[in-house]
């Protein structure tokens, strides 16, 4: 058994937020009926983050259960089972896979499905017997003899069932049963077995057709092209501010932009010099505002002692530290073109 195949989407039937799975598992046809099928889903570090169920209403298919050692052996074969799983998520949750999918590099969301999967699976056995008619056993009054059923008739209409070995099927002449269980009395068991499977969705599918649908939210993207990297050690300086923020350091995020801006400015001013066009206007213009925004983080302490404003509102939050970390990337991007 193995799973073969997984897709997400939104589940929509709950007021709750909720991901479903339709899930593919590949399982040997009368050999293996799945009965029922619970789990975990997962993050990627291992924290279980909700409840797996199944669908019930998305399935209405039966599956047989066989006996092998006869003919029909050959249907003994693999086959898809589809389910539909469904977790659905709480706030924590959530926001768990919010902290965990700005870990990632591409800030893909990476979940994996833990299944408990419940199967009744088959040991029976059939003895392959052959029909012997019983105009095969002739007396010696060359006549078929008569026998009695348990209804109390008589007749000379039967058979033998004769057992003969053939190696084209399963069965031996361990045991005379009929059907058996391949030597012994069990012929049914009911099997648990654990399933692993790691999903990924990337981050636009996340940010553009979850995100909104479970209560995070939408995003406002910005690309920014960098390939050329004209000035390599501020997008060095961006990817330290970049993992301050994944570890929620604002004062690193805040330090770091900070640094990308003093750099910027010594290398426009040496380009163009101090009292030019270039640098005293264009960039001045949009590095003083920059270096104003950057600079927040640092008069928190001032700001609260001066008693101006309610204590508890002089903080930093999630969306000052993202608002400066695109402001920093913007302000390379204007510098590079500006030296070029």
């Amino acid at each position: 058994m193995n799973i073969q195949n997984v897709t997400s989407s939104l589940y929509e039937a709950s007021i709750r937020p909720g991901i479903s799975f339709d899930v593919e598992i590949t399982h040997t046809k009368y050999q293996e009926a799945i009965v029922d099928i619970s789990g975990w889903l997962e993050t990627d570090d291992g924290k279980i983050i909700a409840e797996l169920k199944e669908d019930v209403s998305e399935s209405s298919s039966s599956y047989e259960i066989g006996a092998k050692g006869s003919i029909f052996d050959k249907q003994f074969k693999d086959e898809i089972y589809k389910t539909k799983l469904v977790a659905l998520l709480d706030k924590r949750a959530l926001s768990y896979i919010e902290e965990e999918r700005m870990e990632n590099k591409k800030h893909d969301v990476i979940l994996v499905l833990n299944l408990n999967i419940k199967s009744i699976d088959s040991r029976a056995v059939i003895s392959y017997v052959h029909e012997l008619k019983s105009n095969a056993v002739i007396t010696h009054t060359n006549t078929i003899p008569t026998l009695g059923t348990d209804s109390g008739k008589s007749t000379r209409d039967w058979y033998f069932l004769v057992y003969a070995y053939d190696s084209d099927y399963t069965s031996t002449n361990s045991s005379r049963w009929i059907l058996s269980g391949n030597g012994g009395a069990p012929f049914l068991a009911v099997s648990m077995q654990q399933l692993k499977k790691e999903i990924t969705i990337p981050s636009s599918d996340w940010i553009y057709d979850y995100a909104p649908k479970l209560g995070l939210g939408e995003y406002f993207i910005v690309e920014i092209p960098k390939e050329d990297k004209v000035i390599e050690e501020a997008w060095n300086l961006i990817e330290r501010a970049e993992e301050a923020f994944r570890r929620w350091d604002t004062k690193g995020v805040y330090a770091n932009c900070r640094e990308v801006g003093h750099l910027l400015d010594g290398i426009v001013k040496e380009k163009f010099g101090k009292d030019g066009f270039n640098y005293k206007e264009r960039w001045g213009r949009a590095y003083g505002k920059f270096e104003h925004l950057a600079s927040l983080d640092l008069h928190l302490e001032e700001l609260r002692q001066k008693g101006r404003y309610i204590p508890e509102e002089v903080k930093i939050n999630k969306d000052d530290a993202e608002h400066v970390l695109i402001a920093t990337k913007l302000l390379i991007k204007y510098a590079e073109e500006l030296i070029s």
